[in-house]
């Protein structure tokens, strides 16, 4: 039997490997074998100096530890339960939730090989060990910056005490002789610098594409920051659709953990899967789904074309788009207004038709799929509407938005079971209904540490990620609006764009990677050569460390202590702890503990910020409403679950004594759960189960859909529009785009449609894989 053609079992694998390994370190060639001097022998050696390696049994190693939850910054929004073995302070093995019986009323949340590889980020090579100093930087701008050498030379190490002065001089420096506009913050916090004035930084809809421009403004809404989240059913209603179609959806790579396990239960019970999208991608290989192809950024032509055969095969829900929209057609118009929807779809207005053959020439979709994707999801059929917003990345997509929102009311899917539109991502894959949650965590005291108590008071302070490079090399940007700071939580809200100049002197990150997620590298080398002085926070050494001037070490969510007996409490905070922010689907919250304490001279980045803070004339308190420790209790004490009594009243979790707070050194009150804080650590989670027809299920719009009056949208009109004159005018008044947009979703074309091949002649896209999601 050749060598490869034989079987080793686990048994026999640990059996040989336990031999080679004495072996091995019995020669000498362990690290950690002690030096031994000629002749001597080791007590309990044999005759031969060999040192007999006998082990009870092939698990003997995890005797005597413990598994404990930890957190995952992965960031694919799978919040999946990662457990380690921790034994003597040293993590010796991780797995994943086997805790209780993997059922379909109380799955298992197992977690997938990003959340396996956590061990080798926490304990890697390329950890940043202690503060360093590139070797030729030297404070005061200008030639001593040495800015051309960054990437380029070497580094020294400094004390802590150097590193943070040599951050406040600077900043102190250059706020004073250049002003607020002359920082640049990439990073996620950097609160100090508000008390100095404010900062630029970026901002971007890269994650949600197009799906950031008003979605509340069409009637649709944003979830836990999550943009046309909230709108799908929960994971047993998807039980009962006859088709899920999967718009640019690829959880198996996207959305680890258990998504796709829940669109597998579906497919099992006979519900039809389709997937849109350039490539068939493992997913829908898994759900064996029919793939309607589409060119990248070409998916409103495809729409457009499924929404005419809708209308040709009157497979529509005139009822439903009567009564919850306005704009479809010239009956449901608003006041005013000239235009339709269908009437444009029918080529009223231009002369020309969406007609399958126009749609197949620009998106590549054969015309026949098209007709049979319409007639698939028309108004008789019970149908789900999944996107992700990988197709609204593109130019040309800034209304595919909204009218995959009209595809879906075409069809009247809204508000009913077996039917849904929206979107499917992060915590809401395969699961929707998270503002609905079974299990919450502290949503008011969620932001207590995160340096939310100076504000960023600089006017017009947003720049656009996607030319900021470019804007700091030629001192001059245009801000278009805000990210995240609508009246509505309306995520993105444009305005009158704004030219400035500035001069930039500093660049300040913090647990990002701007130079390796940022497009055009070279011109961001290029701008961080020119600066004075960059610093850069984590705990890797990244790209972005590569080329700063002061790397500040912080640790990881797995490093701190919570055990009084150990030591001094803390836990990590800022752009660590909020990755994992406790809080996971709908079902269940994490409830992650630290299990070493920190590594080489990492520290916690409310105390480094609190630091910077000492040295420039303020205190932590200027920055921070409470401390990280007393954050992470709060989330835990504030925990509740939704009664399955009657769906609706939320209760308290976590039972706390006032031993449990002395212990802790924390403010707090005792209180009643229905588990102990001791437990509840112990377990990492605690998850809601569900059954079939219980009162803890979601279904997407049901309350509007119920009663639209007492229940009304937040758009002007209350309803979900189709015709929304307060986002055209919104994108419009940004100047962003080479065609003013009309209030209902059309068709823009771009230089491929103008058959200009230019100086780039492949048509390209990037899907996520598997071993990462951002720069996590």
């Amino acid at each position: 039997m050749a060598l490869l053609e034989k079987k080793v079992g686990r048994r026999n694998f640990l059996k040989g490997s336990a031999a080679a390994a004495a072996a091995l370190a019995a020669a000498g060639i362990s690290g950690c074998a002690p030096n031994q001097g000629e002749g001597e022998k080791l007590s309990g050696t044999g005759t031969d100096g060999m040192t007999p390696h006998t082990v009870a049994s092939d698990v003997a190693v995890l005797d005597g530890g413990e598994w404990i939850t930890v957190d995952c910054w992965g960031n694919c929004g799978g919040r999946c339960v990662n457990k380690v073995l921790v034994q003597d302070g040293v993590v010796l093995r991780q797995k994943t939730d086997d805790v209780d019986e993997d059922t379909l009323e109380h799955p298992q949340q197992r977690s997938c090989p990003r959340g396996h590889s956590m061990r080798q980020h926490v304990f890697n090579a390329n950890r940043v060990k202690y503060p360093m100093k590139r070797k030729s930087w030297q404070p005061g701008g200008g030639e001593n910056a040495h800015g051309e050498l960054r990437g380029e030379e070497g580094w020294e190490r400094i004390s802590w005490d150097e590193a943070l002065d040599y951050v406040a001089d600077e900043l102190k420096r250059v706020y004073n002789d250049y002003g607020p506009r002359s920082v640049v913050c990439m990073g996620t916090d950097w609160p100090v610098l508000n008390l100095l004035g404010g900062r630029l930084q970026w901002n971007s809809t890269e994650s949600y594409g197009n799906w950031y421009n008003a979605p509340i403004r069409m009637g649709g809404s944003i979830s836990s920051g999550l943009p046309d989240c909230g709108n799908n059913n929960d994971r047993l209603d998807m039980l009962n659709a006859e088709t899920i179609v999967l718009y640019g959806v690829n959880p198996a790579w996207h959305n680890a953990g258990n998504a796709s396990y829940y669109y597998r239960l579906a497919k099992e019970v006979g519900v039809q899967f389709v997937f849109v999208g350039p490539e068939y991608n493992v997913s829908a290989s898994m759900l064996d789904a029919r793939w309607i192809r589409v060119r990248p950024g070409t998916d409103t032509a495809l729409l457009l074309a499924v929404a005419y055969e809708m209308i040709r095969l009157n497979n529509i829900d005139l009822d439903f788009l009567h009564k919850y929209c306005i704009g479809y057609d010239a009956e449901t118009l608003p006041t005013g207004a000239e235009e339709n929807f269908q009437s444009y779809v029918l080529g009223d207005y231009d002369g020309v038709p969406k007609t399958p053959e126009w749609a197949s020439e620009i998106c590549g979709t054969p015309v026949e799929d098209i007709t049979w994707f319409a007639e698939t999801i028309g108004a008789e059929h019970d149908v789900m509407l999944h996107h992700n917003y990988a197709p609204s990345r593109y130019r040309g997509t800034i209304d595919l938005p909204q009218l995959f929102l009209t595809v879906g009311c075409m069809g009247g899917h809204l508000g009913r079971s077996g039917n849904s539109v929206g979107a499917t991502f992060s915590i809401e894959a395969g699961n929707g209904g998270h503002a609905e949650k079974l299990v919450r965590v502290g949503a008011v005291v969620a932001e207590r540490a995160t340096g939310k108590t100076a504000k960023n008071e600089l006017e017009d302070s947003q720049m656009p990620k996607s030319t900021i490079w470019r804007d700091i090399l030629a001192g001059h940007y245009t801000c278009y609006g805000d990210y995240r700071n609508g009246e509505i939580d309306n995520g993105f809200v444009g305005r009158d764009p704004k030219e400035y100049d500035f001069d930039p002197k500093i660049i300040v990150n913090d647990f990002h990677n701007p130079l390796q997620a940022t497009e055009d590298i070279n011109s961001g080398i290029a701008a961080f050569k020119k600066m004075d002085m960059i610093v850069n926070i984590d705990y890797r050494f990244t790209l972005t460390a590569e080329y700063a001037d002061i790397v500040l070490p912080c640790f990881t969510a797995w490093e701190g202590n919570l055990d009084p007996a150990q030591g001094e409490l803390d836990v990590a905070t800022n752009g660590i702890i909020r990755m994992s922010k406790f809080q996971c689907n709908r079902d269940y919250a994490l409830f992650p503990r630290p299990v070493v304490q920190p590594l080489f001279e990492s520290k916690n980045e409310q105390w480094i910020y609190t630091q910077i803070a000492e040295r420039l004339g303020f205190t932590g308190d200027d920055i921070y409403q409470t401390s990280s420790l007393q954050a992470y209790y709060d989330k835990i004490e504030t925990a509740e679950y939704l009664d399955p009594a009657d769906g609706v009243t939320y209760k308290r979790l976590v039972t706390i004594t006032q031993e449990d707070i002395d212990a802790w050194g924390v403010n707090g009150e005792p209180q009643e759960g229905i588990i102990s804080l001791a437990d509840v650590l112990a377990a990492g989670k605690y998850q809601a189960s569900r059954t079939e027809g219980d009162k803890l299920g979601h279904i997407g719009y049901a309350d509007f859909v119920a009663d639209p009056e007492a229940n009304p949208r937040q758009s002007e009109s209350g309803k979900i529009e189709i015709y929304c004159q307060s986002k055209a005018d919104e994108i419009n008044r940004m100047q962003h785009g080479p065609d003013a947009l009309k209030p209902y979703p059309t068709f823009h074309e771009t230089t491929w449609q103008q058959k200009d091949a230019g100086d780039y002649h492949f048509l390209m896209y990037q899907p996520h894989y598997l071993r990462r999601s951002h720069t996590a």
